[in-house]
């Protein structure tokens, strides 16, 4: 088999090798942790696993782990043939969630965040977000196409934050805490949520240095 030459070819090759859940129904229970072992009646902060990193071309992807804040650093290559996928995965068997990480882009870096469902197919199974190429408007994936959820500067971490419901199919992106024009989006994708991953996209001129801290899933 040839090797997968896109962001999109590279992921449903992982999702399809790791045994990703398709049909909600199937989806894994997480098991307790030692420091929350019953269900808690309040959201519960995932354990995050080792992500998975594939590339393409001249990008490059590091992973740091810590209990407190895990972070990642991609550079990305700026030629099509150039790609990068960070995808931790995360069975949290609820059909709510919120995600949540410190961004900090280079000028003119793009990248993109998906969060991950259990839908069947690419779009019914992510909420992406994205920054692209000479902009530093972070815009978000809806059932209509995107919609600019508000500035994501250059240079400084900025917090943003992705709350989906599963069982309405809808979603709220914060950024640095406050409420943006995306609030109660509608999406394909549906719940429970499985993990998420940082992309950088294989588009002429879509790369750059990002670094990602803080991530966080609770559900």
């Amino acid at each position: 088999m040839d090797p997968p030459t896109s962001p999109e070819a590279a992921a449903e090759a992982e999702d399809q090798a790791a045994g990703e859940v398709t049909d909600p129904a199937a989806a894994p229970t997480p098991s307790p942790t030692a420091s929350n072992p019953t269900p808690s009646a309040g959201p519960q902060q995932a354990a995050l696993p080792e992500p998975t990193i594939t590339l393409g071309g001249s990008s490059t992807a590091s992973a740091t782990p810590s209990l407190a804040s895990p972070s990642v650093v991609i550079d990305g290559g700026t030629e099509p043939a150039a790609y990068a996928l960070v995808s931790y995965r995360v069975a949290t068997a609820t059909m709510d969630a919120t995600a949540e990480f410190t961004v900090n882009p280079a000028p003119n870096a793009a990248f993109s965040y998906l969060l991950t469902g259990s839908g069947g197919g690419y779009s019914s199974r992510h909420i992406k977000l994205k920054r692209d190429p000479g902009s530093d408007a972070l815009q978000a994936n809806t059932t209509t196409g995107y919609v600019t959820c508000g500035a994501l500067p250059s240079g400084q971490p900025t917090t943003v934050t992705l709350a989906f419901d599963g069982t309405a199919r809808t979603f709220d992106v914060l950024i640095a805490g406050a409420a943006t024009p995306c609030t109660g989006l509608s999406t394909k994708a549906s719940g429970p949520v499985v993990g998420f991953r940082m992309v950088d996209e294989s588009v002429q001129g879509y790369g750059g240095h990002v670094e990602f801290s803080n991530l966080t899933l609770l559900f």
